[in-house]
């Protein structure tokens, strides 16, 4: 009679318990999270990159021309197709005038020894810029009242604020340095041609102001003596109208051929603000200059393709959890044996990383699994016997978090 009574009784129970539990809307009935696996937030470096596909292509066409009024071609040295090497010569012309000739060639030498003063002292400059830290910034973070979360944000700040900074004097002055080899190789040539003068007394040979293939050659007029191909590369592509939002000149690029070979390291230095064809989407043009080591000069050639990311952010040393794991700008967290819901801020992110800059510090616990759980209630965990040892068995045994831990499997 007892089985009869008490076997309906425990069924109208549950069913009580799972009504109770339905329509407390206002979770008045507590309720227990049970988290199978915990992670600890940890601070890493998160690099955000776009993938678009780029070739190579020769930086630029150089043309060499020769005023009709300075003289005539006396003899072309050079064909197209042949290749050429910065200082190499390429035709000489017999000067019209040598009185005028030798005016323009030292006035010319005067005027690069001048330029070519200026970039080294533009370099010696930025060489010896001392990287500092925005003063504004800097006061308005002091004035915080938690001593603490200021130093924090000032060394972040004086961290950042000098990788960026040494970054930008790092670009500026290879942009310098370049500069500078031309201007030399201009110097060099006009020297050269002045010496010629001087020695023949009528001729002067032109010499090639860069290395590369020789395109064409004319007569002289307004079109090109020669017509130089560079033989420097660079990286260029086109990007989506939505990507071309993102990018701007400056940021840092990487490419790489897609069987292996150098990474190449540079930045964007030109970007294209017209698309190159009105469509349904537009494309814009971009190009990127990249430093390279001498031996790894000969494995590239123009028209290779390369697999290339744009840096489009970068945290450094951030909290840093799964994509997946933020929802809707949430995130599931434990503070004080409770499990609830932290709003937070994500910075840059890739497939595998999201760098948190607000809301969630290194060293937080979250579930491994961010599904659905109960807001601002207890968990319990699975019971692990194999992580313990056996000094901790007895105490862990009789200590009251066990049994109640027990009581909530």
């Amino acid at each position: 009679m007892m089985k009869k009574i008490l076997l309906p009784l425990g069924i109208v129970l549950v069913l009580a318990n799972i009504a109770i539990l339905f329509w407390d809307d206002e979770g008045r009935v507590g309720r227990t999270n049970f988290i199978h696996k915990w992670e600890q937030v940890t601070a890493q470096d998160v690099k955000e990159t776009l993938s678009v596909p780029a070739v190579l292509a020769s930086a630029e066409e150089v043309p060499v021309y020769l005023d009709p009024e300075s003289g005539s071609i006396s003899e072309m040295l050079v064909g197209p197709g042949d290749k050429v090497e910065e200082g190499d010569d390429l035709f000489t012309y017999q000067a019209a005038d040598y009185g005028k000739t030798y005016r323009e060639l030292t006035s010319s030498i005067t005027k690069l020894e001048a330029q070519a003063e200026a970039v080294e002292q533009a370099i010696s400059a930025v060489e010896e810029t001392d990287i500092g830290v925005d003063a504004s910034l800097s006061e308005a973070i002091e004035q915080t009242e938690d001593e603490e979360a200021a130093n924090a944000a000032n060394e972040a700040l004086r961290q950042t604020t000098q990788e960026q900074t040494a970054q930008m004097q790092e670009q500026y002055r290879i942009g310098l340095e370049k500069e500078l080899s031309e201007k030399n190789a201009e110097l060099t040539a006009a020297e050269e041609q002045l010496a010629d003068l001087e020695e023949t007394g009528e001729y002067v040979t032109v010499t090639s102001p860069s290395a590369g293939t020789v395109k064409s050659v004319g007569q002289a007029g307004n079109e090109p003596i020669v017509l130089l191909k560079s033989s420097e590369l660079v990286i260029t592509g086109e990007l989506a109208e939505a990507d071309r939002k993102r990018v701007q000149a400056g940021m840092t690029i990487e490419a790489k051929l897609p069987d292996g070979g150098p990474v190449l390291e540079g930045e964007i230095t030109d970007l294209a603000e017209q698309p190159v064809a009105a469509s349904s989407e537009s494309t814009y043009k971009f190009e990127a200059s990249y430093l390279t080591e001498d031996d790894q000069t000969d494995q590239l050639l123009a028209g290779y393709h390369l697999d290339t990311g744009i840096l489009i952010a970068l945290a450094s040393q951030a909290p840093t959890v799964n994509p997946s794991q933020v929802n809707e700008d949430q995130i599931w967290k434990m503070a004080n044996g409770q499990l609830f819901t932290a709003k937070v801020e994500v910075g840059a992110q890739n497939a595998e990383q999201a760098a948190v800059t607000s809301g969630l510090e290194a060293g937080s616990y979250i579930p491994v699994d961010q599904g659905e759980h109960y807001q601002n209630e207890p968990f319990v965990t699975p019971w692990k016997p194999h992580d313990m040892t056996w000094s901790t068995w007895k105490d862990s045994f009789t200590s009251y978090e066990f049994l109640l831990g027990l009581l909530d499997h």
